[in-house]
């Protein structure tokens, strides 16, 4: 059996997935977070005036506590360790 391909479908970006892993893992260590804390990296591309023109999101997702979401004005694969440290110590506790 042959599996379905669909030419319509988004194809990832070259270096974005170990990038989105990379920063996953760095928040992580740098937040000393547990297993069961959910961390969601995306990039968004605004035409809004009052916006950059693309943004990494990193959002801490714990149960029971209102997410943490951090922002850098950069792609996903642009972001460099001290930009994301420096995002992440800006974050409430």
């Amino acid at each position: 059996m042959t599996g379905f391909f669909n030419p319509l479908a988004r194809r990832p970006k070259p270096g974005y997935r170990e990038a989105m892993d990379r920063i996953k893992a760095e928040t992580r260590s740098c937040l000393e977070l547990s297993e069961d804390v959910t961390v969601s990296v995306t990039e968004l591309n605004c035409r809004e005036p009052s916006c950059p023109d693309t943004e990494t999101i990193i959002a801490i997702l714990s149960a029971g506590q209102s997410p943490r979401i951090a922002r850098i004005h950069k792609a996903i694969p642009e972001v460099e360790m001290a930009e994301l440290t420096a995002a992440l110590s800006a974050l409430p506790p």
